[in-house]
């Protein structure tokens, strides 16, 4: 007989969960995130995306995205090499400036070493602040590029409006990307 407690069975050890990591919460209103990465706008001419870094009451600076397109801009992150394996989601805080419209959706990726990309649409943006997080394996080959596969050695991360999801011209405010 096997000494120990009757009726017992072996409870499965926990598994660990990595530390929330945070990307950037802009709070140095400068075009470096919290990885010591550069940030920065992407577009192809004549579109464009302005991104500054402003004070908000009760939240320091955050990243403002002001943008008109015909086609896509983005705002995108370096991420030097960030693994993400032992985490679950993409958080971050969110608002449009309604005078601009309200985006239906957005873009984001995440790319990783060898043209490795993984995309997911978010929707249900609003003029007040909104905490989205979105699943890591949502994140699903765009059809171009490589699939994005294992989360380890990720470089970027990008948030791109798209005319015909996000609308011509919008503002967005970003603070606060984590993953967790």
């Amino acid at each position: 007989l096997a000494a120990g407690c009757a009726g017992s069975s072996p409870q499965a050890a926990p598994v660990p969960t990595a530390e929330p990591l945070v990307i950037a919460d802009f709070d140095t209103c400068t075009p470096t995130n919290n990885l010591r990465g550069a940030m920065g706008a992407a577009y192809d001419a004549p579109d464009v995306l302005v991104e500054t870094y402003v004070q908000e009451l009760d939240r320091g600076c955050v990243a403002r995205l002001g943008w008109k397109v015909s086609g896509w801009s983005g705002f995108w992150l370096k991420i030097q090499g960030a693994d993400f394996s032992k985490h679950r989601l993409l958080a971050f805080d969110i608002r449009a400036d309604e005078e601009k419209g309200i985006p239906g959706q957005i873009k984001v990726e995440l790319k990783g070493d060898n043209q490795r990309v993984g995309v997911a649409y978010v929707k249900g943006l609003g003029s007040d602040w909104k905490t989205i997080s979105v699943p890591l394996d949502a994140f699903v080959n765009p059809g171009y590029g490589k699939r994005l596969g294992r989360l380890t050695n990720l470089q970027e991360l990008v948030f791109v409006v798209e005319r015909d999801k996000s609308g011509a011209e919008g503002v967005l405010f970003l603070d606060q990307v984590v993953i967790r």
